[in-house]
This record gives structure tokens, C-alpha cells and sequence, in this order.
């Protein structure tokens, strides 16, 4: 093996060690367009600053989804962009530029919202005004999944009423 071959393989191998390490996120890419992509790859740093406080965020929000999977429907100028979602632990483990297969919910916003929730100072604050102004929803997928989501949406009402 020569050493420049050598040294582009310890460069891969390094960078897998770094996802690996960063709670094993995998990003698995399709047939996207140059602003699906950014979006995607966006997602995926601000996830790992995400799952670093994920244990810090209320239960009855990650909970429901602490080990399920989940599709967010982005819908961009370009279409809409189904992103699967694996979370375990309360942390997000993979990205799917597919979607995942028996999601127990969907997520729908726009582009813009995505990157609204991930530049903001209270993200949490920030998807709960989506929620409330429409621009965000969930949905059930199925009867756990209705009944989870319901519980989300109920907790939001109830801090929106109570002031929090």
C-alpha cells in the first residue's frame, strides 16, 4: 500500500470513527437536490448538538419517541423532501434521505421552519410557536402513535395556557 493510499485511509477511517463517536449518526443519502443536501447535512450538525441536550428536554416530549422512528415531510419550492428519523434513547441515531419504513409518526413543516428551529436561541420555543401558527404538525401513523402525538400536542397546550 503507498503511503498516500495509506494516509486517505486512515482520513476515512478516522472520520467514521468521528460519526461513530458522535452517537453513531449516519446520514444515508439519496437523489437530492444541492438544497436537500445542505438542508440534510445541516439537520445533521444540529443534531449532535441536539442529542448533547436531549436529556434535558421535558419526557412527555422525547419520550413517546425515545426508541421509534419517525418521518418529517419538508416541503421546499423543490418538493417535499421525506427525511426518516431513528431515535434511540431519546437521541437521534440515523438520518434516511428515504424516509423510514412504519414510522409511528409524521412531522410536516416547510424549509423554512427547519432552519428557524435550528438557528434559534429557544428551538424548543421556536417548534412550539410553529405548532401553534400551523406550520409544523403531527400526526399519528398509527394507534401508539396517535395516542403519543396526542400526548406532545396536549403538553404544548397546557404550557401555552399555563404561560411556560
Amino acid at each position: 500500500m503507498t503511503p498516500a493510499l495509506r494516509a486517505v485511509f486512515a482520513l476515512l477511517l478516522v472520520a467514521l470513527v468521528s460519526v461513530t463517536t458522535a452517537g453513531g449518526l449516519v446520514v444515508d443519502n439519496a437523489d437530492l437536490t444541492p438544497a436537500e443536501v445542505k438542508l440534510l447535512f445541516a439537520m445533521r450538525e444540529y443534531t449532535l448538538t441536539y442529542n448533547e441536550y436531549a436529556d434535558r428536554l421535558p419526557g412527555w416530549v422525547t419520550g413517546p419517541f425515545e426508541d421509534e422512528k419517525v418521518n418529517l415531510y419538508v416541503r421546499s419550492p423543490d418538493g417535499v423532501l421525506v427525511i426518516g428519523i431513528t431515535f434511540h434513547d431519546r437521541k437521534i441515531v440515523q438520518f434516511d434521505a428515504k424516509g423510514c419504513p412504519d414510522p409511528i409518526v409524521t412531522v410536516t413543516t416547510d424549509s423554512a421552519t427547519v432552519e428557524e428551529v435550528m438557528v434559534s436561541d429557544q428551538p424548543f420555543d421556536t417548534f412550539r410557536a410553529a405548532m401553534r401558527n400551523g406550520t409544523a404538525t403531527i400526526e399519528g401513523n398509527n394507534l401508539l402513535g396517535t395516542l403519543r402525538s396526542g400526548m406532545v400536542r396536549f403538553g404544548l397546550r397546557v404550557m401555552d395556557i399555563i404561560g411556560l
